[in-house]
């Protein structure tokens, strides 16, 4: 029976303690950086939300692999086993964590309905004209061939993981000029070079694999939302879109009810009028790029996480091993 102790009771610690802890150390950070004037750059709020559950799921994970290799899980096995080169423990735990992760993750991760491409004439018209607003604009250039026409009622968003393209309705474009039309891609080819879509669904996995991970982080990850949708605004006009028409195609986009993870419109009036006054601001004054290129996320995420699965190795993974022998110990004092 104790043999099951550290895969349940281990897992069941990490669930209701460690990451419930992780989430509120993370609010205390997010809040002290939101208090400032910037509310705190972006990149380190997206670490911050991500991380709180990634890293300790992944360096736990981590070190009870360690636990399996050579010499490295006798201190923890020897308390209930003779030969600790047969404990299989920390091999059942991960797979017991790695499950539970799974299992919690499931209904963050289920994709929404994918849009039909519509084949009308009229989509094949629009595509066209797409494709001569892209043609018409460099700064557009990365978008020509990752554009998909539909008839559905949405406005215009970001799809895929990896290989994002945009998404256009059919009804959204025609309400729109090119100048328009442009402003709206320029926005969303920000969101195709950041791997955005990718990115949401972390920011949702990290909240739904945590018990209070929603209840505690979910305001925070909503102000970056709103935050990041801003700073595509931004980027857009600073690659060359005019603010006033990309403003109208925002106020049109927030019409229907989105239907895409990404998308240019928001339900929110607040929000709404928070990005068109910012474009009315910018179109009486040009925004600047102070220093150098923003650094891309993704690559410091990798690297950060990488760490945290190498570090057990390089170091130790001592507090598992605590947390190995008292689950062993707490069933025995228990148990009748």
């Amino acid at each position: 029976m104790s043999e099951a102790a550290f895969p349940l009771l281990g897992a069941a610690f990490v669930f209701v303690v460690v990451l419930p802890a992780c989430a509120l150390l993370v609010k205390l950070a997010l809040v002290a950086l939101e208090r400032g004037r910037a509310g705190g750059p972006l990149e380190l709020r997206y670490l911050l939300l991500t991380g709180s559950s990634a890293l300790p799921l992944a360096w736990l994970v981590s070190a009870s692999l360690h636990q399996l290799e050579p010499g490295k899980s006798v201190l923890a096995c020897l308390f209930e086993h003779a030969d600790a080169t047969l404990c299989a423990e920390p091999a059942a735990f991960a797979f017991v964590l790695g499950a539970s992760t799974l299992a919690l993750s499931l209904g963050a991760s289920r994709r929404r309905r994918a849009a039909r491409p519509a084949r009308s004439e009229a989509a094949r018209a629009l595509l066209a004209r797409l494709a001569r607003v892209v043609a018409s604009e460099p700064g557009l250039a990365p978008l020509a061939g990752r554009m998909v026409v539909t008839d559905e009622a949405l406005a215009i968003g970001t799809r895929g993981w990896l290989r994002p393209e945009v998404v256009v309705g059919l009804d959204f474009a025609g309400e729109l000029s090119d100048p328009m039309l442009a402003g709206a891609l320029a926005h969303e080819l920000e969101h195709v070079r950041s791997l955005d879509p990718l990115r949401y669904l972390a920011v949702e996995l990290a909240l739904a694999v945590n018990p209070l991970g929603r209840f505690l982080l979910a305001p925070h990850a909503a102000r970056w939302l709103v935050a990041r949708e801003a700073e595509c605004d931004r980027e857009a006009v600073l690659g060359g879109a005019a603010p006033l028409p990309l403003a109208y195609a925002i106020v049109r986009a927030a019409r229907p009810s989105p239907q895409l993870a990404v998308a240019l419109g928001s339900p929110e009036l607040a929000v709404i009028e928070y990005r068109v006054r910012m474009l009315l601001a910018f179109a009486e004054r040009a925004p600047a790029r102070h220093g150098a290129a923003r650094p891309r996320l993704l690559p410091a995420s990798l690297a950060l996480l990488g760490l945290t699965l190498l570090l057990p190795h390089q170091t130790s993974s001592a507090a598992l091993d605590v947390l190995h022998t008292g689950s062993e110990r707490a069933l025995v004092a228990f148990l009748p």
